[in-house]
Formats: structure tokens, sequence, C-alpha cells
């Protein structure tokens, strides 16, 4: 079987200079895509750049600097995260979110239904307990831990209520529009991956994707690379795909792009596609996809790139 060809965009900047690389999804366009809300995902990706790369250049981390461009993007409707996530067969928002600092310390949630902004709560489990992941944490817990709650009906928007209907009239598809996925170098050469998703719309209620699973849609690794990645998460899971792509550039010496690439050729033959942000200790980073477009995004001290 020959695999679909990888498209990519390699990032400009100082060989160990700050960096900022995000993602808004990766898929198709789908028949609802007009110049107007592509125009929009392209401005929401900038802010979410500006916000990050804004922590980089104060000195802040690489973790508060994808916590912040992440931020932004979970408040974004046009992205499956937070605000605007996809919903799940029963009709509610069933979020996961990952944060993995390039020291291997990681923190994660899944199905979460009252988070305004999910990354909060993956570094939450992070910084303030000895696990790694909470699936469907408590109200109380969730408060203990000083994160932002909203009511459920705060994350339905009415393109997802239409989606929904649609998936459930019309076939249940693969839908992928848009989870979202940042990894910062900050000044110290420290790196740092995060991830956020509403899932698959029309999902089976209690469906976990690769997004909160570390290895999987989410990690980081300061001798190597940080990773995010979107589209099929089976696919991804199936492949470990994220730590594949730092195995890679560990053990067969390979370039970030190589890494990437033979990753979304591995993620083919599973029944998948989509794409990978990927940024190494040192040097350029990439984004590479093999599915028909991917929302994404860099920053470093030479200018910034966008591509919705």
């Amino acid at each position: 079987m020959t695999s679909s060809p990888v498209k990519s965009v390699v990032t400009k900047g100082a060989e160990n200079g700050i960096l900022l690389v995000i993602h808004g999804g990766a898929g198709s366009r789908g028949k609802h895509s007009t110049p107007e809300r592509q125009a929009q995902v392209e401005k929401d990706l900038q802010r979410a750049l500006d916000a990050g790369y804004a922590k980089l250049e104060a000195g802040a981390s690489a973790e508060d600097a994808v916590v912040a461009a992440i931020h932004v993007m979970e408040d974004a409707t046009e992205f499956n995260a937070g605000h605007g996530a996809a919903l799940t067969s029963d009709g509610i928002a069933q979020m996961d979110a990952c944060l993995m600092g390039g020291d291997g310390e990681v923190g994660a949630v899944a199905s979460v239904h009252t988070v305004k902004n999910p990354i909060d709560a993956a570094r939450a489990v992070k910084e303030q307990t000895k696990h790694v992941l909470f699936a469907d944490p408590q109200d109380k817990e969730i408060k203990d831990w000083g994160v932002e709650t909203r009511d459920p009906s705060y994350f339905i928007t009415e393109q997802r209520k239409q989606s929904l209907i649609e998936a459930q009239t019309n076939g249940d598809e693969w839908e992928k529009h848009g989870t979202i996925g940042a990894v910062a170098r900050d000044a110290q050469g420290h790196l740092a991956a995060a991830t956020s998703t509403g899932g698959i719309t029309n999902q089976m209620h209690g469906r976990v994707g690769d997004t909160p699973l570390p290895g999987c849609g989410t990690y980081a690794d300061d001798a190597t690379v940080a990773v995010s990645g979107t589209g099929i998460g089976e696919a991804f899971m199936r492949t470990v795909a994220c730590h594949q792509v730092s195995d890679r550039v560990k053990f067969a010496g390979q370039t970030p792009l190589e890494s990437a690439s033979a990753t979304l050729n591995d993620i083919e033959a599973h029944r998948g596609d989509g794409g990978l942000i990927v940024l190494p200790a040192k040097g350029e980073g990439v984004i590479a996809y093999n599915s028909e477009m991917m929302n994404c995004g860099y920053k470093s001290p030479i200018g910034s790139y966008v591509q919705g």
C-alpha cells in the first residue's frame, strides 16, 4: 500500500532559542467550512501564539507558555476543546487534556464535564497530586485544585449540536475538527507539550482517546523532543505515536521531520491520519500531517506563521 504524502512546515528560529508551535486540529475542512470561519481560525491561532510567546519572551517556563496558548484555543469556539468541544452520543461535552514537561513529569484528565479550561485540571493533577491521570474527577477534587468550572451547558454550541444531529442522522463517520495542542522550548532549553480535546462527535459515552495518554497524544523529553498530535485517536494509541517520534529521534537518529513522517505512515497503516507538531531540544521544529489540512502555526524570534 502506498502511503499518503506527508505535508510539512519547518519552523524558523535560532538553534537554541525560544520557540512555540501550536496546532488547532487536522483532518478535512468539511462541508460547513467558509472563508469567514477559516479567517476566524487563523485569528485565534495567532492570538494563541501571541499569548504563549509572550510568556517565553518574559522568561517564563515552557509549561507556562503552552498552557497560555491552550487557554486561548480552549476558549475559542472554532476548536474542538473547552468551549465548543465535540458532543458525545448523549449530547454532552466530555473533555480530555494532558500537560507534560521535558523532565518527564505529567498530569492528565479524562472525561471532565465542567472544567472551563481542561488543561488547568491536567496541570493541577501534575502539580498537586501524586498521580498522573484522573478520569471524571469529582467536583470536590476540582474545587480543591482551585480550577475554574462552568455549567455543562457552557461548552455546548449550536455548531456542535448540529454536527451531532448530522452524525446521528447521516452516519457515524470520523469527524476531525480541531483538537488543539502546543509545544514550546523556553530560554533555559526546557521543553513542554500540551494537548486538549473534546474527542469525536457522537463518540460513545466514556470513550477516551489518545490526548490524555502520555506517549500517545502528548509527550515531552528534554533529551529529545516535545510532541502533540491530532487526528484519529485510536490509531495514535495503537502506535504510541508521540513516544514513537521521540524514540525515532533518540535511537534511530532521525530528524524531527523524518520521525514525524515515519510515525504518520505507521498511523495510516493503523487506519488513521492526522498531524504532529514536533519541537527538538535543539534546532528547528516541524509541523507534519497526512490529512487534507491542519490548522497550525509557530512563533520564534525571527517571526510567526499561521496556517488555517
